[in-house]
C-alpha cells in the first residue's frame, strides 16, 4: 500500500503576526516527507514500467532461485519500507521539535528570503506524488505480481536491477533524511541559541534602557530639587530684602517721627520759654516782681533772679529820679563848695559861675570850665534817646566827687542794663 501524500501548501502567504521587528518566517515543508514522496514516485515508475514492458513470446524456464532472490530483494524493499515508517514514525516524534521551533518562529526573528516560489514549485510536485499515489492504487487494484508470468530471464535480471538500485536510492534517500534531519536539529539549536542570545541582548537592552530612564529620573529629580531650592532661596532672599527694606523704611520714619516729636517737644519748650521770657520782659518794663515769669525758667540769671521778689528799676523811674543825681553830682563837682559844706567868697564863687558857662578843654582835659556839666547833659540825652548804656558811660567820665554822687543811680541803671542783657541772652538761648 502507498502512502497517503501530504497536502500541498497553499500559495497564499501567511498573514503578518504583531512583531516590532519582522514578520514570521512561513511554515517551511517537511524535507523527509518530500524524500519519501520521492521514493514513492521512484517505486511507482518501476512498477509501472514492468507493467508496461512488452512481454517476450519466447518461453525460458524460470529459475526458482533467482524467483526466491527476488522475492527476498522484495521483502528487503519492505523492509525497506518499514524503515521508511519508522522515519515517519521519528517525524511524527520530532513534531514537538517542529512545536518549538514555532514557538521560536513566532518570536520575533530576522526577516528570510520569500520561499513562495518554492513552495509553489512543492506544491506542484505534491500534486504529482498525489497522482503517482492514485495510479499506484489503480495498479494494487490489479492481480498480484506472479514471478511464474515472467517471460524471460532476462526480464527479471533487469527487474532485480532495477531494484537494486531502487534500494540504493531508498538508502541514501534515507541517508540524505538523515543528514536533513540532523541539519534541521543543528539549524533548531543554532536558532534556538540565536533567539535566546537575542532574548539576553533584549534583557540588557532593557535592563540598560531602564537604568539610563532611573538615571535620568534621578538626574531629574535632582534638577526639580535645585531648582526649587534655589527658587526658595531667592524667594527668601527677596522677602529678607523687602522686610529690611521695610524695616529701614519704618526705622527711617519713627526716627523722622521722633526726631518731629522732639522739635515740637523743642518748639513747645522754647514757645513755653518765650512766653515766660515775654511775661519777665513785660514784668520787667512795668518795674514789677519777675518771681511768676521765672518759675517756668530754668537756672535763671542773676540778674533776672534779684528781682524775683523786689520791683526791678525801670527806664521810667531812672528819667525821673536822674535829675536829683544829677543836682547832686554838680553840687559835689562844684568848686566853691567847702568840704564842711559852707561857701567860699565870692570871687571864688563868680569864677565858678563864669566856668560853668565857658569851657577850656585840652583834649580830654578840661583846662577851663565845669567839667562835670558837660558830661551830665550828654548823659541826659543819651537817657531820653533811650541809650541808657551810652548815659552810663558819659557818667563814669565824671570826675569822682560827682561820680559817687550818683552811685545809686548808676547801681539802679547797671541792674536793670544787666536784667535786659540776661534777658536777651535767655531769648537768644
Amino acid at each position: 500500500m502507498s502512502e497517503t501524500p501530504e497536502k500541498p501548501a497553499s500559495d497564499t502567504p501567511p498573514a503578518p503576526r504583531n512583531s516590532p521587528l519582522a514578520p514570521p518566517a512561513p511554515r517551511r515543508l517537511d524535507p523527509a516527507a518530500i524524500m519519501i514522496g520521492v521514493g514513492g514516485v521512484v517505486l511507482l515508475l518501476a512498477v509501472w514500467w514492468l507493467l508496461t514492458t512488452p512481454r517476450s513470446t519466447t518461453e525460458a524456464a524460470v529459475d526458482p532461485a533467482r524467483v526466491a532472490q527476488l522475492e527476498q530483494r522484495l521483502g528487503t524493499l519492505e523492509g525497506v519500507r518499514g524503515e521508511l515508517g519508522t522515519v515517519t514514525g521519528r517525524l511524527g516524534a520530532l513534531s514537538a521539535v517542529e512545536g518549538r521551533v514555532q514557538a521560536l518562529e513566532s518570536r520575533p526573528a530576522p526577516a528570510i528570503p520569500d520561499l513562495r516560489p518554492l513552495e509553489g514549485q512543492i506544491a506542484a510536485l505534491n500534486e504529482r506524488i498525489a497522482a503517482n499515489d492514485r495510479r499506484l492504487q489503480a495498479l494494487d487494484a490489479r492481480p498480484a505480481f506472479d514471478p511464474a508470468t515472467v517471460a524471460s530471464r532476462s526480464a527479471l535480471d533487469a527487474l532485480g536491477t532495477r531494484l537494486d538500485r531502487m534500494g540504493e536510492r531508498i538508502e541514501q534517500t534515507t541517508a540524505r533524511v538523515q543528514q536533513q534531519e540532523a541539519e534541521l536539529n543543528r539549524r533548531l539549536q543554532e536558532q534556538q541559541q540565536a533567539v535566546t542570545q537575542r532574548l539576553q541582548d533584549a534583557q540588557q537592552s532593557v535592563s540598560q534602557r531602564l537604568q539610563e530612564a532611573q538615571r535620568s529620573g534621578e538626574q531629574r529629580e535632582q534638577s526639580a530639587q535645585q531648582a526649587a531650592t534655589q527658587r526658595l532661596q531667592a524667594l527668601e532672599e527677596q522677602t529678607q530684602r523687602r522686610l529690611q527694606g521695610l524695616e529701614s523704611s519704618l526705622t527711617q520714619r519713627m526716627a523722622a517721627l521722633e526726631e518731629a516729636q522732639q522739635k515740637m517737644a523743642a518748639l513747645e519748650a522754647r514757645t513755653a520759654r518765650l512766653a515766660a521770657l515775654d511775661r519777665v520782659r513785660s514784668a520787667l518794663v512795668a518795674g514789677q516782681p519777675l518771681g511768676e515769669g521765672l518759675a517756668r525758667v530754668e537756672q535763671p540769671p542773676q540778674a533776672l533772679a534779684r528781682f524775683a521778689q523786689s520791683a526791678p528799676p525801670t527806664e521810667a523811674s531812672l528819667r525821673l529820679s536822674f535829675e536829683d543825681a544829677a543836682k547832686a553830682a554838680r553840687a559835689a563837682s562844684d568848686p566853691a563848695a567847702q568840704p564842711d559844706g559852707s561857701r567860699a567868697g565870692v570871687v571864688d564863687s563868680a569864677l565858678s559861675r563864669m566856668g560853668g558857662l565857658v569851657t577850656v578843654r585840652r583834649g580830654e582835659q578840661v583846662v577851663w570850665g565845669d567839667a562835670a556839666e558837660q558830661q551830665i547833659e550828654r548823659a541826659r540825652r543819651a537817657l531820653e534817646a533811650g541809650d541808657l548804656e551810652m548815659s552810663l558811660q558819659q557818667i563814669e567820665k565824671l570826675p569822682p566827687p560827682a561820680r559817687d554822687a550818683m552811685r545809686s543811680w548808676v547801681d539802679q541803671a547797671r541792674a536793670l542794663v544787666a536784667a535786659r542783657a540776661a534777658l536777651r541772652q535767655l531769648a537768644a538761648g
